[in-house]
This record gives structure tokens, sequence and C-alpha cells, in this order.
């Protein structure tokens, strides 16, 4: 389905902001392109900073949008653009109350600090602004059936989910527009045949259309990418139901469903990478492929080590990636052989859990943060060290503390000492990204010759990705000791170290935090094998204690 994805994206025209109805669109496609240039997403400046009539009248609109009387508020932009037309906060306003409208962004459930955790934004297409109450009852149910997978109901404290609130002019799906056809079959076959009326077309937030052989769905990218933009942090995670989509796609991050049904099967693709299982094409693939759910090397597929360990549903068989033959998958049932009636498999499971290890660490927070803590023989008060591991539902992670002296090092040896980079020398990446690195920055490590490879479209920079975890590291130094846990009222388990008192010197404490990733009622763990080490993570202090001061001060 992949070249399909790309045909897609190259087929997409680039967001246009929503007009008005009395101002007309371009008909000259060089005017439509200058024009598009000149609307690139602008977010209106904090009304506190840039105070003026303008703005309190779009702090009005934002307000009523959040009171969902969404008619009064599209025509409170408008009289914001009608009057101030060069307000810096005109664009937004007309984003807010054009023919496709941005309404605002509402939180499903409780939301986590935005560095660490998932933030996926669930986005309804063709539904008009006298239907956002179906929308919302749509959105709910779409998060509903994702909850329903025992992967995401488990690791559902690492999510963040946003309701982003699109109303839409037309309620509809595009339908796909066919080749140019051969002129002289269409001569001899119009006297046989009635003239067909053209694709239907629709004006839709998302521009929605329907694609592949089975009608899927598939939201406009670049449609989706901008309303993104209206939340601070994203992870450019999407899941996009069409009110009148049926079976959908997935991929470079988005979802695309129906309004029922299929998002845990696409959020497989959109999220974990995930291929398909099914099969409907007779023919085989021509090369050699592998993904973490599908082979075409079945001597030796990616899941082996499910097959070393004898696994309970796990094995090869052959059909996946919608071919027949030439391709296998590790289970007969699965979400990625289904609409999404089946859990995933095992294999699918696995690679769902390194998958959100890759951007949300198991500590969640630290205290205190600095690293570098001083305290005096025989103070009466000295920092307290303490971890809140993540808490995913039905288990719980493991909390280790290790004490040890400070190694002695030279202010030369220091300086020349460099800090840990485990993708210096690429140990914790799989082959592709060893490759990758390799290509970018050239042979033997200097700067490439060749310019450096584009990133993927929708990757935002600065994105939070974990290369590696710590569980290839050497244990902590020292000894282990003690530690106790008491649940917060408003944080939950956080376990404290029970640290001795110290003599004079330079010591480090190191707490280490794993996820065993086994859920009560399982017998087997969901991951076994972590080759970058994602399941653990781990915090250093470095304690200096010091001679008491004269008086004990």
């Amino acid at each position: 389905m992949r070249w399909i994805l790309l045909a897609l994206l190259l087929a997409c025209t680039g967001w246009a902001a929503p007009l008005r109805p009395t101002q007309a669109e371009p008909e000259d496609p060089i005017a439509e392109e200058e024009e598009e240039g000149k609307r690139a997403f602008r977010r209106a400046p904090d009304p506190k900073e840039h105070p003026g009539p303008d703005a309190d009248l779009y702090v009005k609109g934002v307000e009523l949008q959040r009171k969902k009387r969404y008619s009064l508020a599209r025509k409170t932009f408008w009289k914001l653009v009608d009057k101030y037309p060069e307000s810096p906060y005109a664009p937004e306003a007309e984003d807010r109350s054009g023919e496709n409208a941005f309404l605002g962004i509402s939180p499903m459930g409780p939301i986590g600090p935005h560095e660490r955790r998932i933030d996926v934004a669930l986005m309804g297409d063709g539904y008009r602004l006298k239907e956002q109450k179906k929308n919302d009852s749509h959105c709910e149910g779409q998060l509903d059936v994702m909850l329903r997978e025992e992967l995401y109901e488990v690791y559902r404290p690492y999510f963040n989910f946003y309701q982003f609130h699109l109303a839409s002019e037309d309620k509809g799906v595009d339908e796909p527009i066919p080749p140019e056809p051969d002129e002289e079959l269409e001569k001899r076959k119009k006297k046989r045949r009635k003239k067909k009326k053209g694709p239907k077309q629709y004006n839709t937030a998302l521009d929605c259309k329907a694609a592949g052989p089975q009608g899927q769905v598939w939201a406009n990218p670049r449609r989706v990418w901008h309303y993104l933009q209206y939340l601070d942090n994203h992870d450019s995670l999407a899941i996009v139901f069409a009110q009148m989509g049926k079976l959908g796609m997935g991929g470079m991050g988005i979802a695309t469903t129906g309004p029922r049904g299929v998002v845990v099967h696409e959020f497989g693709h959109a999220f974990i990478g995930l291929l398909d299982e099914y099969s409907n094409n007779p023919g085989e693939p021509t090369g050699i492929f592998t993904a973490a759910n599908a082979s075409t090397t079945p001597e030796n597929p990616p899941w082996q080590h499910f097959l070393d360990a004898k696994y309970p549903g796990v094995g090869v068989y052959e059909g996946g990636a919608t071919f027949y033959k030439g391709v296998w998958r590790p289970a007969p049932g699965c979400a990625m052989n289904s609409g999404g009636s089946a859990p995933y498999c095992p294999v699918c499971r696995e690679a769902g859990v390194l998958m959100i290890y890759e951007r949300v660490s198991p500590i969640d927070q630290i205290w205190p943060p600095e690293r570098e803590v001083t305290w005096a023989v025989g103070a009466e008060t000295r920092p307290t060290f303490r971890v809140l591991p993540m808490q995913p539902a039905g288990h719980k992670l493991q909390v280790k503390w290790f004490l040890g002296a400070a190694p002695e090092v030279t202010e030369t040896a220091k300086d020349e000492e460099p800090e840990y980079d485990p993708e210096a020398d690429g140990e914790g990446l799989d082959p592709f990204e060893r490759r990758l690195r390799r290509k970018r920055a050239g042979k033997g490590g200097g700067a490439a010759k060749k310019p450096a490879l584009p990133t993927p479209i929708g990757f935002r920079p600065g994105m939070r990705r974990r290369a590696t975890g710590t569980a290839h590291l050497p244990l902590p130094r020292g000894k282990r000791i003690r530690g106790k846990m008491k649940r917060e009222k408003k944080l939950g388990p956080v376990h404290t170290a029970i640290v001795p008192d110290l003599p004079v010197g330079r010591h480090i404490l190191t707490v280490v935090v794993w996820d065993p990733a086994k859920p009560k009622g399982h017998k087997r763990p969901w991951v076994l094998k972590d080759e970058r080490a994602l399941l653990e993570d781990r915090y250093e202090w470095r304690i200096e204690v010091t001679e008491a001061t004269v008086g004990g001060n």
C-alpha cells in the first residue's frame, strides 16, 4: 500500500486557508499558487502582548468556540477580519471561520507533560458545523475502540489524546478520478452506453479521498499537518475519521478510518510501522523486504526469537503484506490481518511496546533534577532522592538504587573524557539506522559529499526519540541500597532512596527503572527481544560531601 500512499501524497494539493463566503477562489492556477503562498500557517499572537480591539474580538471568538457556540463565534471572527484585515489575528480568524474551519482543541482524558508523553490528535472530516455533536460522539467512539486493544489499554498513561474540532463545508469523501480514457475506445463504447457523471468531489476540512482497490479512505497529509500546528507540542501523529468513509489507510503518522471499526489496524500502520497481514494480491513481491510482522525470508524471519522461545500463537504462515505467495506473517490471526476485530498478535504487540519506549522513558519524574548535589557532614537537612516511574495499567515498573564512590578524575582527564553518546559508534542502532547514518555522514565518518537525506514530511524537528535505553550498559557503580515506595495522591507511586550517612568525598547515586512488560494475567512477557535496551532507563546523581564548617553550619 506504500505506492498508493506516495501517489496520493504527490497528488494532494497544498493546504488553502478557508475563505469567507463573500470571497471567491482564484481561477488562474498561477494566481492560486501565489495566493497559497500568502496563506501560510500563522498563529495569532498572545492577546496580552498585543492588546487592542482586534485582540478583544479574537479572544471573544475563541471563548465562544470553547463554549461550542460555533455560529456566533464564526460571526465574531468575520467581524474581526472585516474591520481589521491587516490585524495579526486575521489569518487565524479566517482559519477558524471559513467554509472548512478549525473550532478548537479538547483534551480527551488525563494529559501528562508533553515532553514525556506521546501526543495523538483525533480529527473528524466531513462533519458540517451543525453536525458537531455527531463529530464529538464519533470521536469518543474512535478512542473507545482503540483502547479496547490491550496494548493501548495497558499503556494508556503514556499517551495524550486530543480532539481537534473541525467543521467541513460538505459531507462526503472524494471519489477517485479515473485516468484519461483512450479516445478511440471511448468512441466505440459511446454508442453502447449512456454518458456517466464524473466522480463526486467534496469540500472538506481534511480533503479525504477514496483510494485503493477497496475504496479505502485517505486524508490529505498537508491539511492534517496544518491543523496539528495548533497544538504547541505534538508528535505528528493523527487519527482521522471520515464521516462517510468505510475502510481506512495508514502511514506517515496518519491513521485514516471511517467513523468506526478499523482504527487499531490503521494506527498499527501509522504509529508502529506494521504491514498488512492479509492477502488479496495473487502475485508475488519483487525483491526482498523485511518488517516486524512480514518477511520474504521464512527461514529466518524477524520474529525468530519468538519461534526459538516456542511462544504460543506464533509461527510462520504464508500470506502477508497483501500477497498470497512469497511473504510470510507471524500469526494466523491479528488486528493487522483484519479490520481490527482481532487483537494484535504477540509479534505486533512487542513492536508496539518498543515503539512506545522509543518516545517515552520509563522514568517520568526525578527529584532533585540537578545532577550535582553537595552537602556537609552532619548537615541537618539534605536532599531527598526520589523517582516517579511511568505507570502502565496492570503491572509495575521495577526500581533499583545503587550507591558507590565516584572515580577520581583529574581536570585534564575530565576535559578529555567524552560524554557517553550511544549513537556515536552506532551502539543501539539497528542495521537500517546504521546504513542511514553512514549515508548522511559520508564514508569514513566525514562530511557527506552528497546532500543529506531529506527529513520525512511531517517529522517535526526536535521530535522526541530515544535512540537507545540503558540496559546494555554495565551495572551502576557501587552496591545496591534499599528504597521505599509511597503512593502520593497527585503523583502516584514515588520511590525514595534510603541513603546512609556518607563520608567526605564524592559519591554516585544511580536509580534504574525497568519495565518487565508483563501485564497481570499474562504468563509470558510481551517483549522478548529488546535490542536497543529501550525498556530500561537510569538517572545518576554525583554527590559531594564536604567537611562540616565551624559551628556546624
